[in-house]
């Protein structure tokens, strides 16, 4: 009797190991602006899916070069499609086959009862804007490799802000960084993503850059498969990601959808 009990047992033991062994992981990279959302669309997404997710974060431009030097992904998310064409030119991705998954506005952001106000319709936008600046610094993530840095960049210029601030300039790594750098109150203001400003209790949205006002890309955010692991396989999460269930839970952090 006892002999049999050992048996089941050791049975149910090899059962269990080889279901756990059996459990398939999906690497998920994904720029920083996109780290709170990509939780919530992991935990919606896995009520239906026998699947773990391992989510890696950080700068577009820092994640895809990760990937280039052989950090295990299966997905990118990048917040721009520049990016997706340097993983492409390395043959990391297909950029035929990536997806928009989401897309993003830009704000003028202060931190909270930093009294900083701004009409950007004004004919003194300019002239205002300095002048309430002071001798206050300007955060900018890099405009040559971080995305909203590049976004920014454009911007400024269409708004014919770039050169008046430019010597105000403090380089930020990432969407996430700079934010922060405005919301410790180490600037009176800055740019940020719309998403990231409704996410933060500490940051106040002083005005919306519009992009059909002023000339620049709008943010965008593209998912694609690594070529290289696990046979391009996804588990379908990026088509999971089109979805409108997906896209209603992309909507409700401040990103607009694609729908």
């Amino acid at each position: 009797m006892i002999k049999k009990i050992i048996i089941f047992i050791t049975l149910i033991l090899s059962m269990s190991s080889y279901s756990l062994a059996q459990k398939d992981t999906l690497y998920l990279s994904v720029a920083s602006s996109l780290y709170n959302v990509s939780k919530s669309l992991v935990e919606e997404w896995k009520k239906t899916n026998n699947t773990e997710v391992v989510i890696i974060t950080g700068p577009t431009s820092l994640i895809a070069r990760q990937i280039y030097n052989g950090q295990t992904s299966d997905i990118i998310i990048t917040a721009n499609k520049d990016w997706l064409l340097w993983m492409n030119n390395k043959e990391l991705i297909n950029i035929e086959e990536a997806s928009l998954i989401a897309k993003n506005s830009l704000i003028f952001s202060s931190g909270v009862n930093k009294g900083f106000y701004i009409d950007i319709k004004s004919e003194n936008f300019r002239e205002d804007f300095i002048d309430q600046l002071s001798s206050s610094k300007f955060p900018i993530p890099h405009p040559s490799t971080v995305p909203l840095g590049i976004y920014a960049k454009e911007a400024l210029e269409s708004m014919g802000l770039w050169s008046l601030l430019e010597k105000k300039f403090v380089y930020t790594a990432s969407s996430q960084s700079n934010l922060k750098f405005i919301s410790n109150g180490d600037a009176l203001v800055g740019i940020s993503y719309l998403s990231d400003a409704i996410s933060s209790p500490n940051i106040l949205i002083v005005a919306k850059i519009d992009e059909k006002i002023f000339s620049y890309k709008k943010p965008t955010y593209w998912a694609a498969k690594i070529k290289r692991n696990k046979a391009d396989n996804d588990y379908d999460f990026i088509k999971w990601l089109r979805s409108i269930e997906a896209q209603r839970i992309i909507k409700n952090y401040g990103f607009e959808s694609i729908n």
